[in-house]
């Protein structure tokens, strides 16, 4: 369950490398698998990386098979990474952003995200920049913790 304290703060831009998903957002794990083939194959070093989810699409409005995603990685240090398909380089933006904790499994976002963009959102006086796309920072995995142990940050841009 998400504890519900959200941090305004002002983020720099954030490259990574990415793999793009298409369909329910609860398969992204397919391009992050295949993401880390790929960083795996050419030895890329990913100690002191952070994965990244980014979601272009409201699943309320989009049907599931159309929902658009990237899995991604942040390389802390970066590094020179020729990249070819089916990697590519994005770049969120940077500035203004509201940030929400969700400790718990992964099932959770889902209601998580709705309570941030419905009840938090509606009330905050901000507005989302809905030009931007929201994302996710996964703090750990479900190859470190046990799902009830997961602590994942959500990202909203605001204008």
């Amino acid at each position: 369950m998400s504890s519900r304290e959200v941090e305004l703060l002002t983020l720099e831009p954030m490259d990574l490398l990415a793999v793009g998903h298409t369909g329910p957002y609860m398969s992204i794990g397919d391009a992050f698998y295949t993401l880390a083939q790929w960083l795996g194959e050419r030895q890329v070093r990913t100690s002191g990386g952070r994965l990244v989810g980014i979601y272009y699409d409201d699943p309320e409005t989009v049907e599931p098979a159309k929902l658009r995603a990237k899995a991604a990685i942040h390389l802390d240090p970066p590094q020179d990474v020729t990249v070819g398909g089916p990697v590519e380089r994005v770049q969120l933006r940077g500035g203004k952003h509201a940030r929400l904790l969700h400790a718990g499994p992964y099932e959770g976002l889902m209601q998580a995200w709705n309570w941030f963009y419905g009840d938090w959102l509606a009330g905050s006086g901000e507005q989302a920049d809905f030009a931007a796309p929201s994302f996710e920072v996964y703090l750990n995995t479900p190859e470190e913790v046990a799902p009830e142990a997961l602590k994942t940050e959500l990202y909203l841009p605001l204008l």
